[in-house]
């Protein structure tokens, strides 16, 4: 059997299209981010290498890698092989890794002044404190590589 209704006005097709559109919006938040910015049990570790020249000719030039497992061994070889990736060097310690967070975020700041190269590095609960701390224990300089876990 087949029934027919009657024709709902437009407005109201449209406020009932609306109120469903939302409600899916609030059942896919209720469900959780996708990639949370501090994902408990995982270690986080940042590998940077600082360009260095000699003689005026550039001999390596600055490289970073972010690595992240629930193995700090594991993430520290992810940090090390995406440094890589991103033209650094390695097997000659060019490559290294700086810090290795746990659970947390983790910013490397480096400088290159008078005194020669600067790396610090922080790790806090927060990408943008992290940041300012890992700048402030340098003296200043550039972020050069932050993150949180996503996993």
């Amino acid at each position: 059997m087949i029934t027919v209704g009657k024709k709902q006005p437009i407005g109201r097709r449209i406020a009932t299209a609306t109120i469903l559109t939302a409600s899916a919006a609030v059942v896919a938040g209720a469900l959780g981010p996708a990639a949370p910015a501090n994902a408990a049990g995982t270690y986080l570790a940042l590998a940077y290498q600082q360009s260095y020249g000699f003689g005026g000719k550039l001999v390596y030039r600055d490289a970073h890698g972010v690595g992240q497992s629930g193995v700090s061994d594991t993430a520290r070889i992810n940090a090390i092989n995406d440094c890589a990736k991103n033209g650094g060097q390695t097997g000659g310690g060019q490559c290294e890794v700086r810090v290795v967070a746990f659970g947390e975020c983790a910013a490397v700041a480096a400088s290159n002044g008078k005194e020669g190269w600067k790396i610090a590095t922080a790790t806090s609960y927060n990408l943008q404190l992290a940041e300012q701390i890992a700048l402030a224990n340098n003296g200043g300089g550039l972020v050069v590589v932050s993150a949180c876990p996503t996993l």
